[in-house]
């Protein structure tokens, strides 16, 4: 994958966009050619083209015992996702988790319990489930504000101890930066847009479903009712296309992606701490993923990383800069030479 440069700035900001890289953009252009030329011939195959690309998502997520289905966004695909449910259902959702989480069960008057998003977020979760007993427990992998990660093994082993608990994630800002085997995770849902760690551009969103979720006492649902539920209207297949594209790349990196963020990881940790400017919440977690939440209650380090070139985002009462695997350590020391001059 090659990507654009531009030597005047540094791009921290993969958790808000993960940036569009040549071989995707020439792809998209001979698509779009084509579709100028053929019109509405292009589309004649395209029920085949879905359900291949449907195929290369199982293959790549080990979707063994489950489905594969399409949506324009994580928030589209949980909508209509929590729109199907019946009767009373109780979610458990993290407080400042992905806000399309909390409105989508808040739309559909159903009962949500909020748990405390703190450094013990994992014994949090365990003290109310087992205190509130939901029917459901909705949770990014990747918390978007801070990058906290989800413990997989822990949410594995509360599945276990909690039958009546199904879990629903978002993989948003998760899928794409390591291996992952939906058929041995905790998971019933997995949704996850494709536009961050996916590097397949904006519009395409999928649902990884197992099909035991399909018995729920709150869906009742065969494969087939589900899917006229969820993938509504016309596929988008310059937006499916990109996916399929990015997918066969990153199936051949994959390994090396996750070993690269998980060094990247660590290194970014060890500075930040060293100038003090680690989240404490932060510092105690075995593992954390490459985003990182710098305190910015005013906005002035915001706007003194703007003004160095420093492309990040603003998200909570902080600054969020995410790596990826094209960052290098020469920018992140760059990065870090900018923050000790804020502190100057």
């Amino acid at each position: 994958m090659r990507f654009y440069e531009d030597p005047s700035t540094i791009y921290l900001d993969s958790a808000k966009a993960g940036p569009m890289y040549y071989e995707l953009h020439d792809w998209r252009n001979k698509y779009e050619k084509n579709s100028l030329i053929k019109k509405s011939q292009i589309r004649e195959s395209h029920k085949d083209d879905v359900i291949k690309v449907e195929k290369n998502l199982s293959k790549f997520f080990n979707v063994k015992t489950g489905d594969v289905f399409f949506s324009n966004s994580f928030s589209r695909g949980f909508h209509s996702l929590v729109s199907q449910f019946k009767g009373e259902p109780s979610f458990l959702v993290l407080e400042n988790d992905y806000p399309s989480i909390s409105e989508a069960i808040i739309k559909n008057n159903f009962n949500i319990i909020y748990v405390k998003n703190d450094l013990y977020v994992e014994e949090n979760i365990k003290i109310a489930v087992e205190k509130y007993q939901p029917d459901f427990l909705v949770i990014s992998v990747i918390q978007w504000i801070d990058g906290i990660k989800i413990d997989l093994n822990f949410l594995k082993k509360l599945k276990s101890n909690n039958n009546q608990l199904s879990i629903i994630a978002d993989g948003t800002q998760f899928c794409g930066t390591c291996e992952f085997d939906f058929n041995n995770s905790p998971f019933e849902v997995l949704i996850s847009s494709g536009y961050k760690w996916m590097l397949a551009g904006y519009g395409v969103a999928f649902l990884l479903v197992k099909k035991d979720f399909y018995k729920n006492k709150f869906l009742q649902l065969n494969c087939s009712e589900f899917k006229k539920a969820i993938d509504i209207g016309h596929y988008d297949m310059l937006a499916i296309g990109s996916l399929e594209f990015s997918l066969k790349k990153l199936s051949t990196i994959i390994n090396k992606i996750e070993k690269k963020l998980h060094d990247l990881s660590k290194y970014v940790k060890v500075e930040l701490e060293n100038i003090d400017m680690l989240d404490s919440k932060i510092k105690m977690r075995k593992s954390h993923s490459t985003i990182y939440n710098i305190s910015d209650p005013k906005g002035r380090l915001y706007q003194h990383l703007i003004s160095n070139n420093i492309i990040c985002s603003q998200r909570g009462t902080g600054v969020r800069v995410s790596f990826n695997f094209f960052n290098t350590k020469d920018e992140i020391k760059k990065f870090i030479k900018i923050l000790k001059s804020f502190n100057l």
